[in-house]
């Protein structure tokens, strides 16, 4: 699920934006409340509706990533839910 590639999360922090095409990650960490910058086009990928999401890249970013590393994070089911769905029409209504 989580990229270990180095050099794309060097990247990402010398940008500011955490980028990353983990669906559920990407729902975690809306639902924590880090805000989505938005979405692009998957590189080298030729079905039109994967995008990688961007999210403004802070500390608290790696503190959930962590927590989501452990599997151990506490949620509310239908917030949870809810931003699944709002990620979900992102995906099928973006242009990107």
């Amino acid at each position: 699920m989580i990229n270990n590639n180095t050099n794309k999360q060097e990247e990402n922090s010398k940008e500011g934006v955490f980028k990353t095409a983990d669906f559920v990650l990407s729902v975690f960490l809306l639902y924590s409340g880090v805000k989505l910058l938005g979405t692009e086009p998957y590189p080298d990928d030729h079905n039109p509706r994967r995008k990688r999401f961007l999210f403004e890249k802070t500390d608290q970013v790696e503190v959930l990533m962590n927590h989501y590393i452990s599997l151990d994070p506490t949620v509310k089911l239908k917030k949870i839910i809810a931003v699944q769905k709002q990620l979900k029409r992102l995906i099928y209504t973006d242009t990107n």
